[in-house]
């Protein structure tokens, strides 16, 4: 989900000094200095009053730095009167009585200070402000820098910006007197902070003014110790305060977990930081510099990484997280993927690699390579095939069985996807030792996954019964099929051809209709052929031949606006036609609010079928006062809807019944 920043508040600090890697914040404020009067005065010409824009919310303050993309040039003549609010240092050591406020803001070229010194005896040379900045890097550290504001005496003598105690090259200050001391206007070329050229996001930093008396500062920390600074924000990290961590309550808290790298490929480092279950992506120059990207995670974070897996220029992000599904506890490894510095990222690759129930586990090897990820089986620990029961993944793919006909799995990137390139199957099982020993046959092996007849790419079959479709059906000759596969679905153990033109599934071959015609469907449910996502094949019914899984996008109209529903259907065919045998929306979402159910294959009773498990899956968006709809009963229409968090129903079971998947229970 991508937000954007709301450019009415130059500001969005709710507790910010303590929000997102600092530690504690400031010293409380005296009672008479808890509202600065430059930034209210802006506030009211502005019109902002709370930090939610209105209501009851804490009035926003400028209580920490933070790092403001520059909304106009900035004329450097001292004087501070079209900067943003500036953030106020509260934190003293010795006995001076100086103040310090100080504004930052930044372009493609570089920083921009400005800060009003309040010290009637500023000694020009000697007195300055000193900002240090702790920049992020990839090896999980922090490129340190310090530099030195010193502004000279107006109309006299020049001032001087250092780096590490060195002039900057490139770098100008311009002073101008002050009510009670000094103004200044300062320009550093990013080039002198070489980390702070590519990563903008999750810096740290503190500003302090520092004469013959003491220190003020903005919070605590120093160069030595930069995880103690507080969180100096950027535009699109303010957006994410305003808009996700303000409303969480999480501004006072670190990430669990956040790291930076280069996921566009364009020389800008993005920072991917999780807060509990939010995972969020942003960065100076990612979705225009002034958005950020939010996902719930839907469970617990396991382990968070960015490495280079599509081939692609660019570092993708690996989640690895895990949710609880009845008694097991289930671990899936995505990969999410920012194909370009303007679109949302995408979930690329989704597999489940391990359940866990009490002393029982299943886990799959993952070997992740550029382009390309391999899935390989591991032996179970204290799980057969015999005691095994646990519900099929149905949102991901699912994990490889010890006792599956698949050994390991190869996919590899299409530009968009990973795709399942290839799969190695294993050597038929053998009975168990002790059922020869007593000369009983083994008890019947409920398959974990439905079983699959063997399936390749589309071959001829014959491609004269194609070319008589596209001349009936009026297609253009040569367009080739989005999905074809050849596998058993009808008649004789022979393989047929199945393939998606347009809207319609055409099924052909030497066992259907004496290999003389076609059967075909039109699916209608969907306004466009790009609307259907996926045809895959499956034997549910345990008929030894293959039924056709169709997922696909239908755009539909309500009263409360156009929905997307997420649907899923099942084809199988009967005396030589194609016909639908089950259907059920798995998704509902609007404007970026989602609701997304659980669809899972689980083996029926006896083992010969699969029964198809709904059951509510989580909501991201809407609650129960804000969802716009109620539950729908199942069975009430064409489509099983889809189950609601709060709708009170906790699962539903549709068995085969001889013609069409039909409710069995829940």
């Amino acid at each position: 989900m991508v937000r954007r920043m709301r450019r009415i508040l130059p500001t969005a600090l709710v507790g910010l000094l303590g929000c997102g890697g600092a530690s504690d914040a400031a010293k409380p404020r005296a009672a008479s200095d808890d509202t600065d009067k430059d930034f209210s005065k802006y506030a009211a010409s502005h019109g902002i009053e709370t930090l939610e824009g209105g209501g009851a919310a804490p009035e926003v303050t400028a209580d920490g730095l933070r790092l403001e993309a520059l909304d106009k040039p900035v004329k450097l003549d001292g004087v501070l009167s079209e900067w943003p609010a500036p953030a106020k240092a509260t934190v003293v050591s010795g006995t001076t009585k100086s103040g310090l406020k100080i504004s930052l803001q930044y372009d493609d070229a570089k920083l921009y200070v400005g800060a009003e010194i309040a010290d009637g005896a500023f000694a020009a040379g000697q007195d300055h402000v000193s900002l240090v900045l702790a920049v992020p890097t990839p090896g999980a550290s922090y490129a340190t820098y310090a530099l030195s504001f010193y502004p000279g005496k107006p109309g006299e003598t020049e001032g001087s910006v250092r780096v590490g105690g060195r002039a900057a090259p490139g770098a100008r200050i311009v002073e101008a007197p002050g009510a009670e001391g000094v103004t200044f206007e300062a320009t550093v070329p990013w080039g002198a902070l070489p980390e702070a050229r590519v990563t903008r996001v999750g810096i740290h930093g503190v500003a302090a003014y520092v004469d013959g008396d003491g220190t003020v500062a903005t919070g605590p920390g120093d160069a030595q110790h930069p995880r103690d600074m507080a969180w100096v924000p950027s535009e699109p990290e303010l957006a994410m305060i305003e808009q996700l961590l303000g409303p969480k309550g999480l501004t006072r808290r670190t990430p669990d977990v956040e790291l930076v790298a280069d996921l566009t490929g364009d020389g800008r480092r993005e920072r991917v930081a999780v807060w509990g279950n939010a995972l969020t992506i942003c960065g100076a120059s990612y979705l225009g510099g002034t958005g950020y990207f939010f996902r719930d995670l839907g469970g617990q974070l396991v382990k968070l990484e960015a490495r280079e897996v599509a081939g692609r220029r660019g570092a993708d992000v690996v989640v690895r997280r895990k949710q609880s599904v009845g008694d097991a506890e289930r671990e899936v490894l995505e990969v999410l993927s920012a194909l370009s510095a303007t679109a949302e990222p995408v979930i690329t690759f989704a597999h489940e690699i391990a359940i866990r129930q009490s002393d029982r586990h299943i886990d799959n090897i993952v070997r992740l390579g550029r382009g390309q990820i391999e899935v390989t089986i591991e032996p179970p620990t204290r799980w057969d095939a015999l005691s095994y029961r646990e519900p099929i993944a149905g949102d991901v793919e699912p994990i490889l069985l010890p006792w599956g006909d698949v050994r390991a799995q190869t996919f590899r990137f299409d530009g968009s996807k990973f795709t399942k390139a290839k799969e190695v199957t294993q050597k038929d099982q053998t009975p168990s030792a002790s059922a020869s020993a007593t000369g009983d046959a083994p008890p019947p092996v409920h398959p974990a996954e439905p079983p699959t007849p063997r399936v390749s790419r589309g071959g001829d079959l014959s491609g004269q019964l194609l070319d008589l479709y596209r001349k009936d059906r009026g297609g253009a000759p040569g367009t080739a099929p989005r999905f074809d596969l050849k596998v058993q679905v009808a008649g004789d153990a022979r393989p047929e051809r199945v393939v998606l033109l347009g809207r319609d599934i055409v099924v052909f071959g030497p066992g259907l209709k004496g290999g003389t015609a076609y059967a075909y469907v039109t699916l209608q449910q969907f306004a466009d052929a790009a609307d259907v996502t996926d045809l895959a094949a499956r034997d549910l019914t345990g008929d030894g031949a293959a039924d056709l899984i169709v997922r696909g996008v239908r755009h539909v109209k309500s009263d409360q606006g156009p929905v997307d529903e997420e649907v899923l259907f099942v084809y199988a065919v009967q005396s030589d036609s194609v016909a639908r045998v089950f259907g059920i929306e798995t998704a509902r979402e609007q404007g970026g609010k989602r609701i997304q159910g659980l669809v899972q294959f689980i083996p029926a009773p006896g083992g010969r079928s699969f029964d198809i498990l709904a059951a509510p899956g989580r909501a991201t968006g809407w609650t129960e006062k804000t969802y716009p709809w109620t539950q729908d009963p199942p069975g009430s229409g064409p489509i099983e809807p889809v189950l609601l968090p709060w709708g009170g129903i906790p699962s539903v079971r549709y068995s085969w019944n001889g013609s069409a998947f039909a409710r069995s229970g829940g």
